[in-house]
């Protein structure tokens, strides 16, 4: 659930047809109806707090837009209500919703071909997704805001117009059945069908959201198309638009849009009701891993009962933050488990369910049962203290504004909120009632609902384990950004962003990976794991009381190159959380008893990379390049490597690399630059600095003599094939932007798309494809990571090398050329869009030696590079290679 501050509902509501004929960006792409369709007027417009209009076309259509100026960016998306999973009606089991999903996102409509539409996309850098959930699908487009006209367009198109275009359909079955299997070994997808399953007894809700293979396989095509007709109809679609627009121009052009297109018969589907539990249920399963998957749930309460509120803040009070209960007793005092999380499911169609979710070793995975068990019933015997309610609830209201930073969360809560409420600023309203929560309402609702005769348990065992019997927003005022060096070295970003009240500060030391060795291999982890686990004057517990007491979001982590810590607030809890914070980032005291919890859940994070096929063949790649490359040493450490660290060895890393003409801090926010620069220089201006500091070496060889490849066994039922080409780094701008443009052309760059992803995915070869750089200060490794059938790992490696040789031979279009460059500018122009992102980007150039300015340089950079380059570094770099594989099978042949 996501929480929002109400500012109060006032509704104007204004009455007219269509508007004069708007003027707009664009490049004509987008596309008006024939003159004779006729276009449906608006019978109700409505204008909301917070820049919302809510519209209803005549033809039924609702229309949700948001104007947000903060950004030049937009989004467009539209929910296809009573489509869903548990909406199918006698198609239930079928996946119809979801199959719809594959096949329209993308494909051609009666006015693009696929082709056409990926071209146009891709052109303007949209970002296109879907997803279906048991309730509703949606399909989206990210855009910059200029191209708003012409996603509309995209996006009502493929809502009216899909062709289904029978290649087009039949590779979509394939993924989508791919995707079925993958599922199947997939513990938390099982554990949560698992949930569904034991919890419902009679409710469409207990079904998977992709379906049965065999029911999907009795289903003929032309049900699914019959599914589309009947469903995706004006009245039961909401169509959202959230970005630096004009409200007036977006109504005009949506109605335009839907010319033509009337209202059809209601889709109203009619679901039981889901009978009251009257014994406990238990469900058990066994699968390939080493750690114990448990759910605990009892039934609940529907959106629309009060009670919903009690239950979502004592669901925070058990698991939600580090300070909360079950996170700080059972994952770190008493190390039970390894993780564990709360929530509070309430759908509008059937009453949901409260639930805990945890991962323990065999050896504690039953007192860890019990720990939680215990912990959820003390709600029905204890009052929540006054400190630990305030502290909830100022947690939600910063978790609200931290979400309502980026158009893509607005849009969803517009969305998802008017769909399961009728009124698109519900949010705001539910943080509002949940700030009258009473501790004595979560006692009631615990004694009501969290009962042991209603409690159904599921359970993931590994093999042979199994258990028997019971075992925001606003227009920003903001400056540019400015470089302050204090007497000590110490680099000092400043950025007044004031578009919401929080304040975000950071700290980035250069180290990380390159500081450690392979004996040493996962110390400057740990070391960031530890820095807020205790100093002299405050134990690990008093600072994480004290950060949730105030909402703060305090984060540390480790990289290649980098070690850091940041912390957003509230605006007016700087000062205070600011002094905290640099407590713990210069004089930590990594305690003995501390570092040996610390260790130990890094020792189980390792141990349980052999539950995730990705995890488990990076790793294997990571192992079998050349030992002096950095990129040899495994993020995180190995078990022994880490059994072997002490915290003496933390304190000697701090006290060389925590030094201030070794760090650099950044305040981005809702700051006054020289009162913000005085508080630094407070807590950070009496730093020592070493004038004998020398940097780690990232100097480093990463070349290969010969092509390397190697094979793993493994127990899942699931192929994965990595290549590694060995590449430049950071410092080799020319070449580093020319090999992200290869990138963009073979494999998508961060976005699914490109040679491998048209031809593995067309094919129905793999489930995902995706390659990325994995190099920086150091020069590493350009990688491509695909995952698949068992039976497919020889030939997709085979396909991914003969897609390599193509590129290393040059044959690559100019077409394909400017389509990645664009979709490259258009995607870096959608990135770094709240402060955290911003400051992080600004700190890692200055740390690194470019500037904090360098990432306005970057079209430029990309502008500079010709299709000759991209041939050129694709023959210098696709040669010799690491190729690793894993499958059940004893060994993979070679592509």
């Amino acid at each position: 659930m996501r929480w929002l501050i109400s500012a109060g509902l006032l509704v104007l509501a204004i009455g007219f047809g269509t508007f004069a004929e708007p003027s707009w960006g664009g490049d004509g792409a987008a596309a008006t109806p024939p003159a004779a369709a006729e276009v449906p007027s608006y019978t109700s417009v409505q204008t909301l707090p917070r820049s919302v209009t809510l519209a209803t076309l005549s033809n039924g259509l609702t229309v949700i837009v948001q104007e947000n100026h903060t950004a030049p960016v937009a989004t467009v998306r539209c929910y296809v209500k009573n489509t869903g999973s548990a909406y199918e009606g006698r198609w239930l089991g079928a996946g119809l919703s979801h199959v719809l999903e594959h096949v329209v996102a993308g494909g051609s409509t009666a006015r693009r071909t696929e082709k056409e539409i990926t071209r146009l996309m891709d052109s303007f850098g949209g970002a296109n997704n879907a997803f279906t959930t048991t309730d509703m699908t949606s399909f989206y487009i990210d855009c910059p805001a200029r191209e708003i006209m012409t996603t509309i367009d995209l996006i009502a198109d493929a809502m009216q117009h899909v062709k289904f275009e029978p290649n087009e359909f039949a590779r979509e079955l394939k993924v989508v059945r791919r995707e079925m299997a993958d599922n199947e070994v997939d513990r938390p997808h099982v554990l949560d069908e698992m949930i569904n399953q034991t919890l419902y007894a009679v409710s469409p809700a207990r079904h998977p959201i992709v379906g049965y293979i065999d029911v999907l396989n009795q289903t003929t095509n032309q049900t699914i198309i019959d599914f589309y007709h009947h469903r995706y109809v004006p009245q039961n679609q909401v169509f959202v638009v959230v970005g630096d627009v004009h409200t007036r121009a977006v109504l005009d052009q949506i109605a335009r849009q839907w010319a033509g297109t009337q209202r059809a018969a209601e889709t109203l589907v009619v679901l039981p009701d889901e009978p009251d539990q009257v014994s406990p249920r238990l469900a058990v399963r066994e699968m390939e891993g080493t750690t114990f998957d448990l759910a605990f749930a009892w039934p609940s309460v529907k959106m629309s009962q009060k009670e919903m509120y009690a239950l979502d803040v004592a669901a925070a009070v058990l698991a939600q933050g580090e300070s909360s209960r079950m996170v700080r007793r059972l994952k770190y005092d008493r190390q039970l488990v390894l993780t564990v999380s709360s929530a509070s499911y309430t759908p509008h169609f059937v009453r949901g369910w409260f639930g805990i979710i945890a991962a323990a070793t065999p050896e504690h995975w039953q007192e860890a049962s019990t720990e939680i068990l215990r912990e959820t019933y003390r709600l029905r015997d204890e009052l929540v203290a006054p400190a630990e309610l305030a502290k909830i609830k100022k947690q939600m209201v910063v978790e609200q504004l931290l979400q309502w930073q980026k158009v893509q969360n607005v849009a969803e809560s517009l969305g998802r909120s008017f769909i399961t409420t009728a009124d698109p600023l519900f949010d705001w309203y539910y943080v509002d009632e949940i700030q009258k929560v009473t501790a004595e309402q979560v006692r009631d609702v615990a004694q009501r609902y969290l009962v042991p005769e209603h409690l159904n348990r599921a359970i993931i065992a590994p093999p042979g384990k199994a258990p028997k019997g019971d075992a925001a927003t606003a227009t920003p005022t903001e400056g540019e950004t400015r470089l302050v060096r204090l007497p000590n070295g110490l680099r000092v970003l400043l950025k007044r962003q004031a578009s919401v009240p929080l304040v975000n500060v950071q700290a980035l030391v250069l180290g990380g990976v390159a500081a450690d060795s392979l004996e040493t291999a996962g110390r400057s982890a740990i070391l960031a794991a530890m820095l807020d686990k205790g100093t002299a004057a405050h134990t690990a517990a008093q600072f994480a009381e004290y950060f949730d007491a105030i909402g703060g979001r305090f984060s540390v982590g480790s990289g290649r190159a980098t070690v850091f810590a940041g912390l957003t607030v509230l605006r007016d809890d700087f000062p205070a959380a600011l002094a905290q914070f640099a407590e713990c980032v210069n004089q930590p005291g990594f305690p003995d008893a501390e570092f040996e919890k610390t260790r130990q859940l890094a020792l189980e994070d390792i141990a349980s990379r052999s539950d995730d096929p990705h995890a488990e063949i990076m790793e294997f790649f990571s192992d079998h390049l050349p030992a002096e490359s950095l990129y040899h040493i495994v993020e995180g450490g190995k078990t022994d490597s880490v059994k072997r660290l002490t915290a003496a060895d933390l304190r000697a890393y701090h006290a060389k690399y925590f030094v201030p003409n070794n760090m650099v801090l950044t305040v981005f926010g809702d700051i006054e630059p020289e009162a913000a620069l005085e508080l630094v220089t407070r807590h950070f201006g009496a730093l020592r600095s070493d004038p004998t500091f020398v940097p780690p070496n990232f100097n480093r060889p990463n070349g290969l003599k010969e092509t390397i490849t190697a094979h793993k066994t493994i127990a899942k039922a699931t192929g994965m094939v990595v290549f590694g080409y060995p590449e430049t780094g950071l410092l080799e701008r020319k070449d580093y932007a020319a090999m992200m443009l290869l990138n963009g052309i073979t494999t998508g760059y961060d976005h699914p798309g490109g040679w491998l992803h048209e031809e593995l995915r067309g094919a129905g070869l793999v489930y995902s494809v995706y390659g990325f750089q994995m190099t920086g200060l150091a020069p590493g490794y350009f990688t491509i990571v695909a995952q698949t059938p068992p039976d497919k790992v020889t030939e997709v490696a085979g396909r991914i090398a003969k897609d390599m040789q193509r590129a290393k031979a040059g044959k690559i279009s100019e077409e394909e050329f400017q389509a990645a460059r664009q979709m490259i500018l258009a995607l870096h122009a959608q990135e770094n869009k709240t402060i955290a992102e911003q400051a992080s980007q600004a700190a890692i150039d200055e740390l690194f030696g470019f500037g904090y300015d360098d990432d306005r340089h970057f079209e430029e950079r990309m502008q500079a590079v010709t299709a000759a380059d991209v041939a050129r570094v694709a023959a210098k770099y696709l040669g010799n290679h690491v190729l690793v594989t894993s499958s059940p099978a004893a060994e993979a042949g070679k592509p």
